[in-house]
């Protein structure tokens, strides 16, 4: 795909993004529901609290823990509302497309998904399945078929996400 297609693609994706994801309200707290705490996500998450998504760079989650453990650590609600911003940055620079996978793949190498990451994949609406979906076609179709990334995308599009 040639930059002017990619950046074609990237806007239509973007917008998809923004009117699937609602900036308000903003979650009140990221604890999961079952009380568990990591102290290190704790400290990453305070700079998104209490902050809209579209304020969020990548800058935020490239100085973060991972994009899974802080999936793993919060409660879905919180993290399905930063999700865009990974999402946009990754979008912005494709370099970084691996943390926004991260964020949509089950943490495990074969990516099987295991009851925590399918309650977080059921608590999206359908508007918000397409965007990602667009995300993820998006990046496979971007990428070299040999790339990490191309596999990842493509383990998305092979049944986790549609």
């Amino acid at each position: 795909m040639d930059s002017n297609e990619y950046a074609r693609r990237s806007a239509q994706v973007n917008s998809n993004i923004h009117a699937a994801f609602a900036i308000i309200p903003i979650p009140s707290g990221h604890r999961r529901d079952d009380g568990v705490a990591n102290y290190e996500v704790d400290e990453d998450v305070q700079k998104f609290n209490g902050r809209r998504w579209t304020e969020i760079s990548l800058d935020h989650w490239i100085r973060s823990i991972s994009p899974s453990a802080i999936r793993r650590a919060t409660n879905s609600a919180f993290f399905k509302y930063y999700l865009p911003s990974l999402l946009v940055g990754a979008l912005q620079d494709s370099d970084y497309s691996y943390l926004a996978l991260d964020a949509l793949l089950p943490d495990n190498p074969k990516y099987e998904p295991r009851p925590d990451w399918k309650e977080y994949r059921m608590s999206f609406a359908s508007q918000q399945v397409e965007a990602v979906i667009s995300f993820l076609e998006l990046v496979k179709e971007s990428s070299s078929p040999e790339s990490v990334d191309w596999h990842a995308a493509d383990a998305g599009l092979g049944g986790l996400w549609n």
